[in-house]
């Protein structure tokens, strides 16, 4: 069977090559696509997955543990019963990392200069800094000096309240008996984080000195896990409900949806992002192949008048399209993988657009990463565009009469 098709095939590669400008164009042409199609998408991957790991990381654990009542209104009353054994038992979990409980609070920070509404969080700093990463976006100061009352703030919330490093603030809240309380704390650390938003409205203390102004030691109001990997929240959590059901227990996707229908809808967007690209590459290959077939309407004629079948001329035009096609995907590919392993290494600095990439919790830097097994997908995507480029150029050949091709000038 080889035998039979192997001229077709020859003679099919040899048509490809009989204007090797046009040929060379489209094939450029194609592996330019294909190598700014899969290195965007690597791009828009790495930001949506860094996106996801930042809100992780600073402001959002991959799974949460707290009292059904504070979930609702968020009063320091409600804290966890028992919190300091279930934080024991958790923790050695085989599929838990790291563990912090914290206590929080909504109350009102002021300065000299002004005020602003924020959320204290209370925490034990060794144990949190296993959890959070706020520790490494310490600008200015230091990460919890051996002092009482030290408190970290964001830059945004510094620069709102006119704070420097020593600054005296006071932040009021409510205590666990209902009653306004409050304290002066002093500012030993600036954090930037890449999320906007917990830098303006997040301050942090020990939980020690938090737990000594609500008039209850020991208390915890969430338990904050770190899993092996942020996926296997969703599974972990129901074995977690289970153990205890007297909590609420939500994992990453619950706490915030939002979150969760971006970090979902990643993998969609990259493959509508080729599949523009390929449908756009497909009427470059329809023009060019239908300039070949006219060019060639004599010659198609005369091998359809001495016997050559419907299903040759066919096969004769398909290949041709495949192999303008199949010789420029895999060089785009070797380029973007490239690409993708030189940046993935060194990033992509966009530190000239930090403001604006911190309104959205986006990193200054920019790591490309693509899902598994994407290279083999967009292969398959690329092959199904060039089968569909091929079909009208292949339906204008079945349609010549060999009579009147060979007589068209």
């Amino acid at each position: 069977m080889m035998n039979t098709w192997w001229p077709v095939i020859r003679l099919s590669w040899k048509n490809v090559w009989r204007n090797p400008l046009r040929s060379a164009v489209v094939i450029l042409a194609v592996a330019i696509g294909t190598w700014a199609g899969i290195s965007s998408s690597a791009l828009m991957n790495g930001m949506t997955t860094q996106y996801t790991v930042n809100q992780l990381n600073t402001s959002t654990a991959h799974i949460k543990l707290s009292n059904p009542a504070y979930s609702e209104e968020y009063l320091p009353e409600y804290h966890i019963a028992d919190a300091d054994s279930i934080t024991a038992e958790v923790r050695a979990m085989d599929f838990v990392k790291a563990v912090s409980a914290r206590s929080v609070v909504q109350g009102l920070a002021q300065s000299p200069a002004n005020s602003y509404g924020v959320t204290v969080k209370g925490v034990d700093p060794a144990i949190d800094s296993l959890v959070s990463d706020v520790h490494s976006h310490i600008n200015e100061g230091t990460y919890f000096p051996e002092v009482r009352n030290a408190v970290l703030v964001g830059e945004k919330l510094a620069d709102r309240l006119d704070l420097r490093l020593r600054s005296r603030l006071v932040i009021t809240f409510q205590d666990t008996a209902r009653n306004i309380t409050g304290g002066a704390f002093r500012v030993a650390g600036i954090f930037n984080t890449p999320i906007a938003s917990f830098n303006e409205q997040t301050v942090i203390a020990r939980k020690s000195d938090l737990n000594r102004m609500l008039g209850a030691e020991g208390i915890s109001h969430e338990i904050s896990l770190k899993l092996n990997h942020y996926k296997e929240a969703d599974a972990r959590v129901d074995t977690l409900k289970k153990l205890y059901p007297q909590l609420n227990t939500e994992s990453w996707g619950d706490l915030s949806p939002a979150l969760r229908y971006t970090d979902s809808s990643v993998g969609l967007m990259l493959y509508t992002f080729m599949t523009i690209i390929a449908i756009a590459l497909i009427f470059g290959i329809v023009n060019t192949m239908l300039m070949a077939v006219l060019e060639r309407t004599q010659e198609l004629g005369m091998l359809m008048a001495i016997g050559v079948n419907k299903t040759r001329t066919f096969v004769m035009v398909m290949l041709e399209t495949l192999f303008l096609s199949l010789t420029g995907v895999p060089v785009g590919m070797i380029f973007s993988w490239i690409s993708i392993s030189w940046l993935q290494s060194t990033g992509l600095d966009l530190s000239a657009f930090s403001e604006g990439l911190q309104e959205y919790g986006l990193s200054t830097v920019i790591y490309p990463q693509l899902p598994e097994g994407y290279y083999l997908n967009i292969g398959l995507l690329m092959f199904t565009a060039t089968l569909l480029a091929s079909i009208y150029p292949t339906l204008k050949v079945l349609k010549l009469r060999p009579v009147q091709a060979i007589r068209k000038l």
